[in-house]
């Protein structure tokens, strides 16, 4: 379990979700993903600014966040509460959102990324001392 102390003083502690839960928000990730331009001229800030809308506009990543969250529990000095569609009614609850949601899915979804690198590096190396 992984305990964050979030902006506003509340704490999220963080259980990771089942294989399949995490697999299936890791893959809506990617699929939300896949059409954000990336390339050597592209401003960084826009890469990121269209990653957090299509992230965040996605109903298939929210759907799947939720399914992880049921895992968490969110503590504002009222105890430790798991997250439900009333956690975050709470005005002052709302300006946590974002960063549960980033925290969520980072450690949901950072493990099958590690991976990832592993196997894609190699490839990668040969690609880039391939002669043009």
């Amino acid at each position: 379990m992984k305990e964050i102390t979030l902006p506003s003083g509340a704490v999220l502690k963080i259980n990771v979700a089942p294989f399949a839960d995490a697999k299936a928000l890791y893959q809506a990730v990617l699929e939300e993903f896949k059409s954000v331009h990336v390339d050597s001229k592209t401003d960084m800030s826009s890469v990121f600014k269209d990653f957090a809308c299509s992230g965040f506009s996605s109903k298939k990543v929210e759907a799947c966040l939720w399914e992880c969250f049921k895992r968490c529990q969110y503590n504002r000095g009222n105890g430790d509460l798991k997250i439900d569609k009333d956690t975050f009614e709470p005005v002052e609850a709302r300006e946590d959102y974002v960063t549960v949601c980033m925290a969520v899915a980072k450690e949901n979804i950072l493990p099958f990324m590690k991976s990832l690198y592993a196997e894609f590096h190699p490839l990668l190396a040969m690609i880039e001392n391939t002669p043009a």
